[in-house]
């Protein structure tokens, strides 16, 4: 096996690997002979069809199957032994693929397209500053989360018009400037509650009937993509790449009776802490908001390092790969104007993975399998008892082999870790000034920088 590596750009090379017909025929002759102690024909005997039957029947994609893997795996290897940093996967030229006469005995050659890492160095230290939110509680807090729980556990009925405490649903259909259905655009139904849209939809709706219609200018009434996730619950990705017109058609309008205080909403809301009157209710209540409000602001500082961190370490990315790069491994057809209009999200989110990755590795910030089972414990309430003891060990084991079988569950633990370790690095390395604001405060700060 051959390989042949030449840098194309500041941040791209192509990478060429020669497989030999050494490189592979081994493993083609052991899968053909798996095959056929497998296989089970007329006129044979279970595992008795003769080789070259099943070579003929399964030989070219047997081989073209392990050229390919082969290759892939010969990629990687090469681009570790020499040091290579790169980024993404290294992207196979489909096109010369295509071409290939799959003959046993030739030398298969294949292009990798592969973007090189930029070279930064980013580091935490007291050169840079940063402010870390104290949100205050306030009364009105607890009274409006009170207010919520209520109508979240309260039961509905029917409403002849729109107003701020409606829930909605609603049949969405993507038309033309003429109004007329769009063929393959978007057709759903939505569930909406109204207060938790933005001011101007709120006055769109409010008053308006069951079967009425009205027509959204997505550029125009709802530009911020988040809000479309919400609205029309679906990803981010889809909601940037929304445009034009939406015709919302009223199913129900619905009105909600909150929910009294009683044993029962007290054992839905807060089902482990025993709660057995109002004033208990409250104080749960409190608690839970000086958490979020804790996590929220530590979420706002985590945005505040990547923002600051990516204007510090300011580098180019190889745009041309990554298009291509989203292209090829994105689960829609997207099309060239789809991948224009989202390529400036996807840089700015691979930028923060890449400097993130630095630090990773500069400050040891990997999270370990000590760390996970360390954190199960903590999130379970065990960390006051003996870890040796064998009922506490049991049910960490527990949470953790099912943590462990999901590898999303798994995925975004670490991440949660990650981003903590992360944001201690900076908050100990770095000038931080801390604000008191209260919480609509804090939300309209929010949304201004963000």
């Amino acid at each position: 096996m051959n390989f042949e590596f030449e840098k194309t750009g500041e941040l791209t090379a192509l990478l060429k690997v020669h497989i030999e017909s050494a490189d592979y025929q081994p493993n083609v002759e052991e899968k053909l002979r798996q095959y056929r102690r497998k296989a089970s024909m007329p006129g044979f005997r279970p595992g008795k069809v003769p080789f070259v039957v099943i070579k003929k029947m399964y030989g070219t994609s047997i081989l073209s199957d392990e050229v390919l893997h082969t290759g892939s795996e010969a990629i990687y290897k090469y681009l570790e032994e020499n040091n290579i940093d790169f980024i993404l996967s290294p992207l196979l030229d489909d096109d010369k693929v295509h071409d290939i006469e799959w003959n046993e005995g030739n030398t298969f050659t294949f292009n990798f397209d592969v973007a090189l890492s930029p070279e930064i160095d980013p580091v935490a230290d007291n050169s840079l500053s940063f402010v870390r939110y104290n949100v205050a509680r306030e009364e009105s807090d607890i009274e409006n989360y009170l207010a919520d729980i209520r109508e979240r556990y309260g039961r509905f009925d029917k409403a002849e018009s729109v107003d701020d405490k409606s829930f909605i649903s609603a049949q969405v259909v993507e038309v033309d400037k003429k109004g007329e259905e769009k063929d393959g655009g978007l057709n759903k139904f939505i569930h909406l509650r109204v207060r938790s849209l933005p001011e101007n939809l709120q006055a769109m709706f409010l008053g308006k009937k069951s079967e009425e219609v009205l027509t959204i200018d997505i550029d125009k009434d709802i530009p911020n993509a988040d809000h479309r996730t919400d609205v029309f619950n679906t990803d981010i990705e889809s909601a940037r790449a929304m445009t034009g017109y939406y015709k919302l058609t009223l199913q129900s309008v619905l009105t909600i009776i909150p929910a009294e205080y009683d044993e029962k909403l007290f054992n839905e809301v807060f089902p482990d802490q025993h709660i057995e009157n109002e004033e208990q209710l409250r104080e749960a209540i409190r608690n839970d908001i000086e958490r979020t409000y804790d996590k929220e602001s530590r979420k706002q500082l985590y945005f505040d390092i990547q923002k600051t961190m990516k204007s510090k370490f300011s580098f180019e990315l190889p745009e041309t790969f990554l298009k291509k790069y989203i292209k090829q491994r994105s689960e829609k057809d997207l099309s060239e104007e789809d991948i224009e209009k989202g390529y400036h999200f996807y840089a700015e989110d691979m930028k923060w993975q890449l400097i993130e990755n630095k630090i990773i590795n500069k400050y040891n910030l990997a999270v370990g399998r000590n760390e996970v089972r360390s954190h199960i414990i903590e999130l379970l309430g065990l960390a006051d008892l003996d870890q040796n003891d064998a009922d506490v060990k049991m049910r960490v084991d527990q949470v953790y082999d099912v943590i462990a079988q999901d590898k999303e569950k798994m995925s975004n633990l670490i991440d949660n870790m990650t981003d903590e370790k992360i944001i201690k690095l900076f908050e100990d390395n770095c000038k931080i000034e801390t604000k008191s604001l209260n919480w609509k405060e804090f939300t309209t700060l929010v949304n201004e920088k963000n």
